[in-house]
């Protein structure tokens, strides 16, 4: 097989190899009765119900110190309740991405938890920009920035040889490793391959075009402000230092997505970086429980949170 057909290659293969993980029944199922308006919160308690192991997480979060509820929460509609639609949708799709990849953890040439710790971080950073942007579901946020690197994991672990390429190279010319992928994969990079995977997973088109464009929203024609948001939430992880997505060179970000989104400026019109540092490191704090229960083996954050961030927003 030539080179010029790598690309394809890699399409067909993201798409078909019988290794790849698929989304539980549960999970995708979740995701389409969230998405649909006409859900109730019976419907969504007799689906989750036949999953004992999202049902047990959903009652750990909704009795943690982050929603307070006065009582003890013992049952899964009342759960339902306190958590909201788009909170479970969240936790299940976290919980079903992660327990698929972490099968295959000991394959991955980098540490599969801190990936996870990063991008989760993205996802809840995703949410907090797309509640600033008032964007229309902030869930889609936190989904997209949670799944915006997972086409790295399919090139580590199905294009072995590409990937220590991509490494090597990223280190020689601390480029970003999109950049440095386009070179290597014949014009394809990660962000294709995880918008290709979210196709195979019937996600919504949003969500697909989100994970494609996070490192150019700017080349999207219409609604390009999903993959800005997430564009802006990498920069800002990246830039706390929060996990690691594989990628060793310095944070950057597109000035184009000032003309996207409504973002707080700096006095030179940059994005304020120690404002948005501040607001994230408390998302983070407020948000370790979500950590911990989606992926119990995960270190602290707190620890990792520069105390310099803290303030009010």
């Amino acid at each position: 097989m030539t080179d010029t057909l790598l690309p394809e290659r890699i399409k067909n293969i993201t798409q078909h190899i019988f290794q790849l993980p698929t989304l539980p029944t549960t999970g995708a199922k979740l995701i389409e009765l969230i998405d649909n308006p006409e859900t109730s919160a019976t419907e969504l308690s007799q689906l989750i119900a036949s999953d004992q192991v999202l049902v047990a997480q959903i009652l750990k979060l909704a009795n943690s110190s982050y929603y307070g509820f006065p009582r003890q929460i013992n049952t899964l509609p009342l759960a339902i309740v306190v958590l909201g639609f788009d909170t479970l949708k969240n936790l299940g799709l976290s919980i079903s991405v992660i327990d698929r990849f972490s099968k295959l953890s000991e394959e991955l040439s980098f540490d599969f938890s801190l990936f996870w710790e990063h991008a989760i971080a993205c996802g809840i950073a995703s949410k907090m920009i797309a509640r600033e942007n008032k964007y229309r579901v902030s869930g889609e946020g936190f989904v997209t920035g949670l799944l915006h690197d997972i086409g790295k994991l399919v090139v580590n672990l199905y294009f072995r040889k590409e990937f220590e390429k991509i490494f090597w190279l990223m280190l020689e010319s601390n480029e970003p490793m999109y950049k440095v992928e386009l070179r290597v994969l014949e014009n394809v990079n990660h962000a294709d391959i995880g918008a290709w995977l979210a196709e195979k997973w019937n996600l919504p088109p949003k969500l697909v075009e989100g994970i494609r464009y996070h490192h150019n929203p700017a080349k999207v024609c219409q609604n390009p402000q999903l993959p800005a948001i997430v564009h802006v939430a990498d920069y800002l992880v990246k830039s706390l230092g929060v996990g690691f997505s594989g990628d060793f060179s310095t944070p950057q970000y597109d000035v184009q997505v000032l003309d996207l989104l409504q973002l707080e400026k700096d006095e030179q019109g940059n994005i304020n970086l120690g404002y948005y540092l501040q607001c994230l490191t408390e998302e983070l704090e407020k948000a370790q429980i979500f950590f911990h229960v989606i992926s119990p083996k995960e270190k602290v954050l707190t620890q990792k949170l520069s105390q310099n961030h803290k303030g009010a927003c």
